[in-house]
Protein backbone atom coordinates (compact mmCIF):
# COMPACT_ATOMS: atom_id res chain seq x y z
CA UNK A 1 0.00 0.00 0.00
CA UNK A 2 1.19 3.57 -0.58
CA UNK A 3 2.56 5.26 2.28
CA UNK A 4 0.14 8.28 1.62
CA UNK A 5 -2.62 5.94 1.83
CA UNK A 6 -1.56 4.64 4.50
CA UNK A 7 -1.14 7.34 6.98
CA UNK A 8 -4.53 8.83 5.29
CA UNK A 9 -6.30 5.27 6.74
CA UNK A 10 -4.62 5.93 10.19
CA UNK A 11 -5.59 9.46 10.37
CA UNK A 12 -8.87 8.28 10.01
CA UNK A 13 -8.70 5.45 12.48
CA UNK A 14 -7.48 7.33 15.17
CA UNK A 15 -9.97 10.28 14.86
CA UNK A 16 -12.93 11.08 17.79
CA UNK A 17 -15.36 9.17 15.54
CA UNK A 18 -13.56 5.82 16.13
CA UNK A 19 -13.91 6.15 20.06
CA UNK A 20 -16.39 4.39 21.50
CA UNK A 21 -18.30 4.77 24.79
CA UNK A 22 -18.95 1.29 25.30
CA UNK A 23 -17.16 -1.59 24.25
CA UNK A 24 -18.80 -5.27 25.21
CA UNK A 25 -17.42 -8.79 24.31
CA UNK A 26 -19.61 -11.93 24.15
CA UNK A 27 -22.95 -12.08 22.35
CA UNK A 28 -24.83 -14.51 24.95
CA UNK A 29 -27.74 -13.07 26.70
CA UNK A 30 -25.72 -11.06 29.06
CA UNK A 31 -23.59 -9.66 26.44
CA UNK A 32 -27.02 -8.50 24.48
CA UNK A 33 -28.56 -6.70 27.53
CA UNK A 34 -25.96 -4.85 27.82
CA UNK A 35 -25.98 -3.66 24.57
CA UNK A 36 -29.60 -2.83 24.64
CA UNK A 37 -29.09 -1.06 28.09
CA UNK A 38 -26.18 0.82 26.74
CA UNK A 39 -27.73 1.58 23.70
CA UNK A 40 -30.63 3.15 25.33
CA UNK A 41 -29.36 4.78 27.69
CA UNK A 42 -27.60 6.95 24.55
CA UNK A 43 -23.85 5.43 24.95
CA UNK A 44 -22.28 4.50 21.28
CA UNK A 45 -22.51 0.87 21.86
CA UNK A 46 -20.73 -1.80 19.98
CA UNK A 47 -20.95 -5.71 20.52
CA UNK A 48 -18.17 -8.35 20.22
CA UNK A 49 -18.80 -12.23 19.42
CA UNK A 50 -16.38 -14.83 18.34
CA UNK A 51 -18.74 -16.62 16.65
CA UNK A 52 -22.66 -15.50 16.07
CA UNK A 53 -25.12 -14.03 18.76
CA UNK A 54 -26.90 -16.03 21.50
CA UNK A 55 -24.31 -17.46 23.66
CA UNK A 56 -25.12 -21.19 24.94
CA UNK A 57 -29.04 -20.77 25.29
CA UNK A 58 -29.22 -21.01 21.10
CA UNK A 59 -28.14 -24.72 21.60
CA UNK A 60 -31.52 -25.15 23.85
CA UNK A 61 -34.10 -27.44 22.10
CA UNK A 62 -36.76 -25.24 24.55
CA UNK A 63 -36.53 -22.62 27.46
CA UNK A 64 -39.40 -22.83 29.94
CA UNK A 65 -38.08 -20.75 32.97
CA UNK A 66 -37.63 -17.54 31.42
CA UNK A 67 -40.34 -14.80 32.12
CA UNK A 68 -42.71 -14.01 29.16
CA UNK A 69 -42.35 -17.57 27.70
CA UNK A 70 -43.99 -20.67 28.82
CA UNK A 71 -42.01 -22.63 25.90
CA UNK A 72 -39.32 -20.83 23.20
CA UNK A 73 -36.64 -22.93 21.00
CA UNK A 74 -33.07 -21.22 22.03
CA UNK A 75 -32.45 -19.78 19.32
CA UNK A 76 -35.44 -17.72 18.76
CA UNK A 77 -34.83 -16.65 21.72
CA UNK A 78 -31.35 -15.65 20.72
CA UNK A 79 -32.85 -14.20 17.63
CA UNK A 80 -35.53 -12.14 19.25
CA UNK A 81 -32.65 -10.47 21.73
CA UNK A 82 -30.38 -9.82 18.19
CA UNK A 83 -33.13 -7.81 16.63
CA UNK A 84 -33.65 -5.87 19.75
CA UNK A 85 -30.17 -5.03 20.56
CA UNK A 86 -30.26 -3.76 16.46
CA UNK A 87 -33.14 -1.63 17.43
CA UNK A 88 -31.94 -0.23 20.56
CA UNK A 89 -29.12 1.34 18.23
CA UNK A 90 -26.01 -0.85 19.36
CA UNK A 91 -23.47 -1.98 16.50
CA UNK A 92 -22.68 -5.79 16.07
CA UNK A 93 -19.72 -7.20 15.41
CA UNK A 94 -20.26 -11.20 14.70
CA UNK A 95 -17.54 -13.64 13.87
CA UNK A 96 -14.96 -11.06 15.25
CA UNK A 97 -12.94 -12.81 18.21
CA UNK A 98 -11.37 -9.74 20.30
CA UNK A 99 -7.99 -11.01 20.86
CA UNK A 100 -6.53 -8.64 23.44
CA UNK A 101 -7.65 -5.72 25.77
CA UNK A 102 -5.17 -3.63 26.63
CA UNK A 103 -5.58 0.05 28.80
CA UNK A 104 -3.64 2.63 27.07
CA UNK A 105 -2.69 4.69 30.13
CA UNK A 106 -1.67 8.03 27.78
CA UNK A 107 -5.38 8.12 26.72
CA UNK A 108 -6.97 6.09 29.36
CA UNK A 109 -9.06 4.41 26.42
CA UNK A 110 -9.18 0.69 26.74
CA UNK A 111 -7.84 -1.00 23.12
CA UNK A 112 -9.49 -4.15 22.27
CA UNK A 113 -7.67 -5.75 19.36
CA UNK A 114 -9.64 -8.32 16.55
CA UNK A 115 -9.05 -9.29 13.21
CA UNK A 116 -10.69 -6.16 11.72
CA UNK A 117 -8.28 -3.97 13.81
CA UNK A 118 -8.31 -2.12 16.91
CA UNK A 119 -11.11 -0.48 18.22
CA UNK A 120 -10.92 1.63 21.41
CA UNK A 121 -13.25 2.42 24.02
CA UNK A 122 -14.19 3.81 27.34
CA UNK A 123 -15.41 1.49 28.81
CA UNK A 124 -15.65 -2.37 28.84
CA UNK A 125 -18.06 -5.39 29.74
CA UNK A 126 -16.84 -9.38 29.26
CA UNK A 127 -19.83 -11.00 28.58
CA UNK A 128 -17.70 -14.21 27.68
CA UNK A 129 -19.46 -16.86 29.36
CA UNK A 130 -18.77 -20.25 29.99
CA UNK A 131 -17.95 -22.98 28.18
CA UNK A 132 -19.21 -26.71 29.17
CA UNK A 133 -16.91 -29.36 30.45
CA UNK A 134 -17.59 -32.12 27.49
CA UNK A 135 -17.16 -35.67 27.35
CA UNK A 136 -15.28 -35.73 23.96
CA UNK A 137 -17.38 -39.14 23.30
CA UNK A 138 -19.13 -40.48 19.95
CA UNK A 139 -22.59 -38.76 19.15
CA UNK A 140 -22.23 -36.03 21.94
CA UNK A 141 -21.45 -33.08 19.10
CA UNK A 142 -24.06 -34.69 16.94
CA UNK A 143 -26.84 -34.71 19.11
CA UNK A 144 -26.61 -32.08 21.56
CA UNK A 145 -29.89 -30.19 21.68
CA UNK A 146 -31.25 -33.25 20.59
CA UNK A 147 -31.57 -35.05 23.59
CA UNK A 148 -27.54 -34.03 25.22
CA UNK A 149 -28.23 -31.27 27.63
CA UNK A 150 -26.09 -29.57 29.85
CA UNK A 151 -28.30 -27.93 31.65
CA UNK A 152 -31.25 -29.44 33.68
CA UNK A 153 -33.02 -26.44 35.27
CA UNK A 154 -33.10 -25.08 30.80
CA UNK A 155 -34.27 -28.52 29.60
CA UNK A 156 -35.26 -30.94 32.56
CA UNK A 157 -38.80 -29.96 31.79
CA UNK A 158 -38.80 -31.42 28.15
CA UNK A 159 -37.90 -34.53 29.82
CA UNK A 160 -40.81 -35.17 31.43
CA UNK A 161 -41.93 -39.10 31.96
CA UNK A 162 -38.65 -39.89 30.29
CA UNK A 163 -35.44 -41.55 31.42
CA UNK A 164 -32.91 -40.10 31.58
CA UNK A 165 -29.17 -40.10 32.82
CA UNK A 166 -26.31 -37.41 34.37
CA UNK A 167 -23.08 -37.80 34.35
CA UNK A 168 -20.79 -36.68 36.85
CA UNK A 169 -20.18 -36.81 40.84
CA UNK A 170 -19.55 -33.55 41.78
CA UNK A 171 -22.57 -30.64 43.33
CA UNK A 172 -24.30 -30.06 39.77
CA UNK A 173 -24.12 -33.38 38.85
CA UNK A 174 -25.92 -34.55 42.50
CA UNK A 175 -28.27 -31.53 42.32
CA UNK A 176 -29.55 -31.73 38.43
CA UNK A 177 -29.87 -35.74 39.62
CA UNK A 178 -31.84 -34.20 42.44
CA UNK A 179 -33.92 -31.93 40.16
CA UNK A 180 -35.04 -34.36 37.19
CA UNK A 181 -36.33 -37.33 39.55
CA UNK A 182 -39.51 -35.25 40.12
CA UNK A 183 -39.92 -35.07 36.43
CA UNK A 184 -38.45 -38.36 35.10
CA UNK A 185 -39.58 -41.18 34.89
CA UNK A 186 -36.63 -42.67 35.97
CA UNK A 187 -32.97 -41.19 36.70
CA UNK A 188 -29.56 -42.35 36.62
CA UNK A 189 -26.49 -40.89 37.81
CA UNK A 190 -23.10 -42.09 36.00
CA UNK A 191 -19.91 -41.54 37.78
CA UNK A 192 -16.55 -42.87 37.00
CA UNK A 193 -15.37 -43.21 40.66
CA UNK A 194 -16.91 -45.16 43.70
CA UNK A 195 -17.53 -42.08 45.78
CA UNK A 196 -19.00 -38.93 44.86
CA UNK A 197 -17.21 -35.33 45.43
CA UNK A 198 -20.37 -33.86 46.27
CA UNK A 199 -21.36 -32.39 49.53
CA UNK A 200 -22.29 -34.76 51.97
CA UNK A 201 -25.99 -33.49 52.63
CA UNK A 202 -26.47 -33.68 49.33
CA UNK A 203 -25.52 -36.91 48.84
CA UNK A 204 -27.35 -38.41 51.83
CA UNK A 205 -30.78 -36.74 49.43
CA UNK A 206 -29.47 -38.15 46.34
CA UNK A 207 -28.96 -42.02 48.70
CA UNK A 208 -32.82 -41.56 49.84
CA UNK A 209 -33.71 -40.71 46.66
CA UNK A 210 -35.07 -43.32 43.41
CA UNK A 211 -32.16 -41.99 41.98
CA UNK A 212 -29.89 -45.22 40.65
CA UNK A 213 -26.18 -44.41 40.39
CA UNK A 214 -24.06 -46.32 38.35
CA UNK A 215 -20.54 -46.63 40.14
CA UNK A 216 -16.76 -46.47 38.97
CA UNK A 217 -19.02 -45.99 34.66
CA UNK A 218 -17.78 -44.09 32.17
CA UNK A 219 -19.69 -42.82 28.87
CA UNK A 220 -18.38 -44.26 25.93
CA UNK A 221 -20.46 -43.30 23.36
CA UNK A 222 -23.89 -41.44 22.90
CA UNK A 223 -25.70 -43.16 20.34
CA UNK A 224 -28.92 -42.37 18.18
CA UNK A 225 -30.11 -41.28 14.79
CA UNK A 226 -31.93 -37.91 15.13
CA UNK A 227 -32.36 -38.19 18.90
CA UNK A 228 -30.63 -39.85 21.89
CA UNK A 229 -31.71 -43.29 22.23
CA UNK A 230 -28.85 -45.06 24.11
CA UNK A 231 -25.68 -44.77 25.78
CA UNK A 232 -22.36 -47.07 25.56
CA UNK A 233 -20.96 -47.52 29.11
CA UNK A 234 -18.13 -48.80 30.31
CA UNK A 235 -17.20 -50.79 34.33
CA UNK A 236 -13.73 -49.10 34.54
CA UNK A 237 -12.74 -51.64 36.88
CA UNK A 238 -13.81 -54.91 35.18
CA UNK A 239 -13.81 -53.62 32.01
CA UNK A 240 -17.25 -54.72 31.53
CA UNK A 241 -19.32 -53.09 28.63
CA UNK A 242 -22.88 -52.03 28.37
CA UNK A 243 -25.88 -50.44 26.66
CA UNK A 244 -28.50 -48.42 28.75
CA UNK A 245 -31.30 -47.10 26.97
CA UNK A 246 -32.21 -42.98 27.83
CA UNK A 247 -34.24 -40.36 26.44
CA UNK A 248 -31.71 -37.66 27.17
CA UNK A 249 -28.56 -37.42 28.86
CA UNK A 250 -27.18 -34.43 30.76
CA UNK A 251 -24.05 -34.12 31.36
CA UNK A 252 -22.89 -32.04 34.60
CA UNK A 253 -18.76 -31.90 34.29
CA UNK A 254 -18.69 -28.29 35.53
CA UNK A 255 -17.80 -25.29 33.51
CA UNK A 256 -14.65 -23.81 32.48
CA UNK A 257 -15.17 -19.76 32.39
CA UNK A 258 -13.90 -17.75 29.56
CA UNK A 259 -12.10 -15.32 31.50
CA UNK A 260 -8.55 -15.34 29.46
CA UNK A 261 -9.29 -12.10 28.36
CA UNK A 262 -9.92 -10.35 31.79
CA UNK A 263 -6.67 -11.89 33.79
CA UNK A 264 -4.61 -10.51 30.34
CA UNK A 265 -5.97 -7.15 31.46
CA UNK A 266 -5.25 -7.98 35.37
CA UNK A 267 -9.08 -8.30 36.44
CA UNK A 268 -8.95 -10.77 39.32
CA UNK A 269 -10.68 -13.93 39.08
CA UNK A 270 -11.86 -16.59 41.95
CA UNK A 271 -10.02 -19.94 42.34
CA UNK A 272 -12.39 -21.51 39.34
CA UNK A 273 -11.26 -19.20 36.99
CA UNK A 274 -14.76 -16.78 37.26
CA UNK A 275 -14.28 -12.99 36.97
CA UNK A 276 -14.59 -11.57 40.92
CA UNK A 277 -17.25 -8.16 40.61
CA UNK A 278 -19.07 -6.57 43.38
CA UNK A 279 -22.95 -5.83 43.49
CA UNK A 280 -22.85 -3.32 40.67
CA UNK A 281 -20.55 -6.07 38.53
CA UNK A 282 -17.50 -3.84 38.82
CA UNK A 283 -14.66 -6.02 38.57
CA UNK A 284 -10.84 -4.00 40.22
CA UNK A 285 -10.10 -2.51 37.09
CA UNK A 286 -11.77 0.97 36.93
CA UNK A 287 -13.82 1.07 34.07
CA UNK A 288 -14.26 -2.61 33.55
CA UNK A 289 -17.40 -5.09 34.47
CA UNK A 290 -18.13 -8.12 33.70
CA UNK A 291 -21.74 -10.06 33.61
CA UNK A 292 -23.25 -13.81 32.58
CA UNK A 293 -22.15 -16.76 32.71
CA UNK A 294 -17.89 -15.63 33.11
CA UNK A 295 -18.91 -14.49 36.75
CA UNK A 296 -19.43 -16.42 40.19
CA UNK A 297 -23.45 -17.17 40.96
CA UNK A 298 -26.64 -19.02 38.91
CA UNK A 299 -25.69 -19.63 35.53
CA UNK A 300 -28.55 -18.53 33.85
CA UNK A 301 -30.23 -16.61 31.19
CA UNK A 302 -32.69 -14.40 33.62
CA UNK A 303 -29.63 -13.78 36.02
CA UNK A 304 -27.36 -12.99 32.70
CA UNK A 305 -29.60 -10.64 31.19
CA UNK A 306 -29.57 -8.97 35.20
CA UNK A 307 -26.10 -8.79 35.06
CA UNK A 308 -26.12 -7.03 31.54
CA UNK A 309 -28.58 -4.47 32.79
CA UNK A 310 -26.95 -3.51 35.84
CA UNK A 311 -23.37 -3.73 34.45
CA UNK A 312 -24.44 -1.36 31.19
CA UNK A 313 -26.26 1.12 34.09
CA UNK A 314 -22.97 1.15 36.35
CA UNK A 315 -20.73 1.99 33.06
CA UNK A 316 -23.29 4.66 31.94
CA UNK A 317 -22.82 6.26 35.35
CA UNK A 318 -19.02 6.01 34.82
CA UNK A 319 -18.84 7.13 31.41
CA UNK A 320 -20.84 10.26 31.84
CA UNK A 321 -19.16 10.88 35.02
CA UNK A 322 -15.82 11.25 33.18
CA UNK A 323 -17.11 13.36 30.73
Amino acid sequence: MDRRYESLTLVLWMSENDIWDLAIVGGGPAGMAAAIYGARYGLKTILFEAGVLGGAQATSPGIENYPGFTFIVGMDLANKMKEQVKRAGATIKEITEVKGIKKDDSSDLFLLETRRGEFRAHAVIIATGGGHRKLGVDGEKELTGRGVSYCATCDGPLFRGKRVAVVGGGNTAVTEALYLVELAEKVYLIHRRDELRAEHALQKLLFDSEVEVLWDTIVTAIEGDSMVKSLRLKNVKTGEESELEVDGVFIALGSDPVSGLAKELGVETNERGEIIVDRLQRTNVEGVYAAGDVVEGLKQIAVAVGHGAVAADTAYKYIRGRS
